[in-house]
């Protein structure tokens, strides 16, 4: 499927700030992101969660609106503003009607720039977080997928959720939050993309505007310790008295510019990212066998700036867990080994250029991509050619990102539910 061409006009700002526009004059909407490339990764040791904390503030007031006035301004315009926080990148989203773009402009630089931080606000988001990551020790899924990540990437930020932690968030203080964004956002780490019912060349002259004298002396970028794939076997239990056991077997993974992402891509589906008829994970071990709740694996849906995690996961039950995990195990040796058949290539190559169109479904969704296209330097015509990069992987190329990239020997496998008593080297 070839998708069609979307208008694109790209600008930089003399301060940094990276401005994306494209016109659709399909429906008189707009959407708009400010994304910032600040996340959880930079998050100081001691404040896990730190930038999520920061993120959820961004609309609760800025230097000349307070919390009250914005959401009135928004529900006006019969609009939806929301903000954002992931392990690279913070900000906020805004969809409105085209008649006030001119608004929408404004109350992004007002919250991405001049935030208020109201200490009264401050507290009831830092609680509310603090419920949320309660919860989350009650969820044996959450549980382990944090397990995995904190042995996937020890000794950096990345080895908590984005969310943070209770010990970290208790600790974050008002002044935390305001030294974050200060240090944190400025325009040289900012994107913006506009898409709409606009005139890409007025939207512009207002952003110029609005952040054209926008400038941070005190930005600082932390750097985060270089990430290496383990080169040994680890094994982590959790005990919850919980009816599944929810097993994780993975490692690092790779970041998005990695030349072989589209080949992974390929694999992923064959192997258990797509629907049940193209993936064997599902099929065998799900529809097959009866020995799972759920199960997937992913290698590139976490791909960033950052390598991201290889997950092999499956949910079962207690007396099926040996083999569930010896199932699993055996799909991965088995693609690394045997490859995979034309039929199976066919169908997953099918699947993902078929699938690609439902990235472009809203304004939202392409201001989103295009943002994404700009980080990972992607280029402008990446969805007329995302389509060839899909039918150039072959099978040898399948078989080798698997010999590659999955590591059957050397990888953290956990287990989270009715653990107790269980021995590490089942």
């Amino acid at each position: 499927m070839t998708l069609p061409h979307y208008p694109l006009l790209r600008r930089e700002l003399d301060n940094g700030l990276r401005l994306l526009i494209s016109e659709n004059r399909r429906l008189p909407l707009i959407s708009m992101t400010a994304l910032v490339v600040a996340g959880a990764d930079q998050n100081p040791p001691e404040r896990p969660g730190l930038a999520t904390l920061t993120a959820r503030l961004l609309d609760e007031g800025s230097s000349r609106y307070s919390a009250d006035q914005v959401a009135r301004l928004v529900e006006s315009t019969g609009g939806l503003l929301s903000t954002f926080s992931q392990r690279e990148f913070s900000g906020v989203s805004l969809s409105l009607a085209a008649d006030h773009w001119t608004l929408g402009v404004e109350l992004l630089a007002e919250s991405i720039r001049c935030p208020r931080f109201p200490r009264d606000k401050f507290l009831k988001e830092r609680e509310r977080l603090l419920n949320q990551l309660r919860a989350a020790q009650d969820d044996p899924q959450r549980v382990s997928s944090a397990l995995l990540s904190r042995a996937i990437y020890r000794g950096t930020p990345l080895q908590h959720p984005p969310q943070g932690t209770l010990h970290g968030v208790r600790r974050t203080q008002l002044g935390d939050v305001r030294d974050f964004q200060s240090r944190k956002y400025a325009p040289q780490n900012t994107l913006l993309a506009i898409v709409g019912d606009i005139q890409a060349e007025a939207v512009v002259e207002e952003v110029e505007t609005r952040f054209g004298d926008w400038r941070n002396s005190d930005y600082q970028r932390t750097p985060i310790a270089q990430l290496v794939r383990q080169s040994a076997p680890s094994r982590h239990r959790r005990h919850m008295e919980k009816e599944q056991v929810h097993i994780l077997i993975g490692h690092l993974g790779v970041p998005r510019r990695h030349p072989d992402f589209h080949a992974l891509q390929v694999l992923d589906i064959i192997l258990g990212s797509g629907p049940g008829f193209t993936s064997r994970v599902p099929r065998k071990l799900r529809d097959d066998r009866g020995l799972a709740y759920t199960t997937y694996c992913d290698l590139t849906g976490s791909c960033g700036l950052y390598p991201g995690r290889f997950v092999a996961y499956i949910s079962t039950s207690p007396e099926n867990r040996q083999a569930a995990l010896s199932g699993l195990l055996h799909e991965l040796r088995l693609v690394r080994e045997e490859g995979v058949l034309p039929e199976e290539l066919s169908l997953a190559q099918d699947y993902l250029t078929g699938s690609f169109v439902f990235d472009f479904q809203s304004n939202a969704d392409l201001a989103r991509f295009l943002i994404f296209t700009e980080l990972f330097q992607l280029g402008s015509d990446y969805p007329q050619r995302y389509a060839e990069f899909i039918r150039a992987v072959s099978i040898g190329e399948v078989t080798r990102v698997a010999r590659v990239h999955l590591d059957t020997v050397n990888y953290c496998q956990v287990m989270v539910g009715p653990v107790r008593g269980w021995h590490a080297q089942e």
